[in-house]
């Protein structure tokens, strides 16, 4: 007698009971076929258990367990074994002796011990599978022991129906998740495709921040756990979503801007807030889009307070503008565009040195020079065609 059955004798309650609550529990369907395999046999006094899951015209004995082999792992069309017949008839199937049923096929049967066997379907509605009992005797299952193995099939069915919804919502938060970033990428680069910058900024940017953040998660340990961290990648690539709303002859002048024109480009900062804004106001607030207007709107202020749009200085910028400040200024130092040529990886770094303290948080250009050869790889591996 198995553990589980004895301590429910013991206990003085229905020893299926804690098999059910197993079953409850399980969140795969191998889960459902090990607490059956692992249980079953015994709670139901059976020489053998077989869980066969029915597979469009097939049979699959996916699992069993019993005194020597039966068929696990194999398939047999639906219509030639008694699991199939029971599965198609919604009906319980009792066999005494296996060789006098025209049902059964006996040339599959004689290599085994089987005598008599009892087929339950599971789910008696619209079978997806049958648990099949077997004695190396001739025997007819008393009351309780059919009793029980109704009840096993009954609760494998609802188990098997609760994996079945936990997969599809599973399924549909993944669906949701790619469909979001599908929705960010497209968002930035519609920003992008306007700019002298191309895609591959968007991608350079999100694992410069993210390799920054994760050297700096020891120093900001409450500020940057993983779900923070997973959110500044995320929320990356829409730093420059306000240069929508910057003009052409601004956006894409080959030349250096005048002070008119720096100025109007300033305000994509304030646009790129303004537009994360209207979006919490359609889909409702969430932290993702809370940091996304974060990172647009505060990655070009200055630690000495000198930046835009609102001047603020030191520890008053959020951490993820402070990163992201650093990850977008190294892009545009090693990267060409029409007006500037790039310089190489090494003089990004020291360039970004000497601002430490003025442009940059100086914890975060230690951090950075620390991690100046992670930039340099990812710079390599996105780099511009």
């Amino acid at each position: 007698m198995s553990k589980l059955a004895r301590h429910a004798l013991e206990d003085g309650a229905d020893p299926v009971d804690d098999l059910i609550l197993q079953l409850s529990m399980a969140r795969g369907i191998d889960e459902v076929m090990d607490v059956v395999r692992n249980n079953a046999r015994a709670l139901v006094g059976a020489d053998g258990i077989t869980f066969v899951l029915r597979e469009d015209d097939k049979c699959f004995y996916a699992d069993e367990d019993a005194i020597s082999p039966l068929w696990k792992g194999q398939r047999f069309p639906v219509e030639t074994c008694i699991s199939g017949w029971a599965m198609i008839n919604r009906q319980v199937v009792i066999i005494e002796d296996i060789y006098a049923d025209d049902r059964i096929p006996h040339a599959a049967y004689r290599p085994t011990f089987v005598k008599s066997l009892t087929m339950v379907p599971v789910r008696m509605d619209d079978p997806v599978a049958a648990i099949g009992a077997y004695w190396a005797r001739r025997h007819v299952p008393t009351n309780e022991q059919l009793r029980r193995l109704k009840r096993i099939a009954n609760s494998a069915a609802v188990a098997l129906t609760n994996v079945s919804l936990l997969d599809a919502l599973i399924a549909s938060r993944e669906e949701a998740v790619r469909a979001k970033d599908a929705i960010i990428f497209a968002m930035a680069s519609l920003a992008e495709v306007r700019d002298n910058e191309t895609g591959n900024h968007i991608y350079r940017t999100q694992h410069y921040v993210r390799a920054l953040a994760e050297a700096a998660r020891p120093l900001f340990p409450e500020l940057l756990d993983d779900a923070m961290i997973e959110l500044i990648f995320k929320s990356a690539p829409l730093h420059d979503i306000g240069k929508i709303g910057v003009p052409d002859k601004i956006l894409l002048k080959p030349g250096k801007l005048d002070a008119e024109e720096y100025a109007i480009m300033q305000t994509h900062a304030e646009l790129g807030r303004r537009a994360i804004e209207a979006a919490e106001k359609r889909l409702g607030a969430s932290t993702f889009l809370a940091v996304a207007k974060e990172i647009a709107f505060t990655h070009h202020e200055r630690w000495d307070g000198s930046g835009y749009p609102r001047g603020l200085s030191k520890i008053d910028i959020p951490l993820s503008g402070r990163l992201m400040a650093i990850a977008d200024v190294y892009d545009a130092l090693v990267s060409e565009r029409v007006y500037k040529k790039a310089i190489p990886h090494m003089e990004a770094v020291a360039l970004i040195r000497s601002e430490k303290g003025k442009h940059f948080d100086p914890v975060l250009v230690d951090l950075f020079e620390a991690t100046a050869p992670i930039f340099d790889e990812i710079h390599r591996q996105f780099i511009d065609p």
